[in-house]
């Protein structure tokens, strides 16, 4: 009864916190259209941006060496919850962290997941913490920019060789790259790109267990009024190995985003694996908010 008592109180106050949160943010960003900065667009010197994205993973199916679609024997579910802080030092110049927390599922329920459990069919942990920055290489392209990123993996055994739990996590660190560009197109549209590299390297620096994978995105998006954006999402995501391509994906999926008040954004995401090769085939399902200020 006294635990059922604390997590009440626990929702409690982190509601009140957040509503505090929204109702500052909503003081002091009047006038500020998230929707104008694109993940192209550096935030203003002095400027903070905090983001959260929660991305559900589910599977029942998975592509082999061929391409063909098999049945995996069972639902196995994957969350992964991303949180970023960005402060801008200037307008061609970002410093940033992020943590990543994950957790993973196997049985019916994907939901179930979501409990973030440890057992012999759960487990979860944090995944990734590191730093970031984020530049504007070229002034008059103000919508181009490029970001790099170091994340440490600081869980002990993630791929669980050693645990009676279900695999987390590669056994690596990340450094990734991005570079970001959009277009518009009548106030209406935007072609949004985003090519990056992530290089993995393993916690004990075996080469055979590193690699590399290059990532194309491309957004399509459609602006009704300042503060709704509908998009279609286009990914394919290539790894490599030593004789080439290791394994792929495509990804496509339908998006939205809702400025609930000025610098207060949210998002709904929905995504299918259509096509690959030595991946699972699964669908996502995710939620992010932004608060920028």
């Amino acid at each position: 009864m006294i635990k059922n008592m604390n997590k009440k109180r626990l929702l409690f106050l982190g509601i009140i916190m957040f509503s505090t949160i929204l109702m500052k943010a909503q003081d002091e960003n009047k006038g500020v259209n998230v929707q104008s900065y694109t993940p192209s667009i550096l935030i203003n010197k002095g400027q903070t941006e905090f983001k959260l994205f929660n991305n559900l993973y589910t599977q029942t199916q998975y592509f082999n060496e061929n391409s063909t679609k098999l049945d995996a024997g069972g639902r196995s579910t994957f969350f992964t919850s991303i949180m970023e802080y960005n402060y801008g030092v200037s307008s061609r110049f970002t410093i940033g962290g992020e943590l990543w927390y994950k957790a993973v599922k196997i049985g019916a329920n994907p939901l179930n997941v979501l409990a973030l459990t440890n057992s012999p069919s759960a487990r979860t942990g944090v995944s990734g913490i590191g730093l970031k920055v984020k530049f504007n290489p070229i002034k008059k392209w103000h919508r181009l920019s490029v970001q790099s990123s170091l994340l440490v993996n600081p869980l002990s055994d993630p791929e669980s060789k050693n645990r009676d739990q279900p695999f987390l996590d590669n056994n690596r660190h990340q450094w990734i790259t991005k570079m970001f560009y959009d277009k518009m197109f009548k106030d209406k549209f935007q072609i949004f790109t985003q090519l990056s590299t992530w290089v993995s390297i393993d916690k004990e620096l075996s080469s055979e267990s590193s690699g590399i994978s290059t990532p194309l995105e491309v957004f399509a998006s459609y602006f009704p009024n300042k503060k709704i954006t509908l998009y279609v999402q286009n990914q394919i995501w290539p790894s490599w190995g030593g004789s080439g391509i290791s394994s792929y994906f495509v990804q496509e999926g339908l998006g939205v985003k809702y400025q609930l008040f000025p610098g207060v954004e949210l998002e709904g995401l929905y995504t299918q694996f259509v096509v690959g090769n030595n991946v699972g085939a699964g669908q996502t399902f995710n939620v992010g908010l932004r608060l920028l200020h």
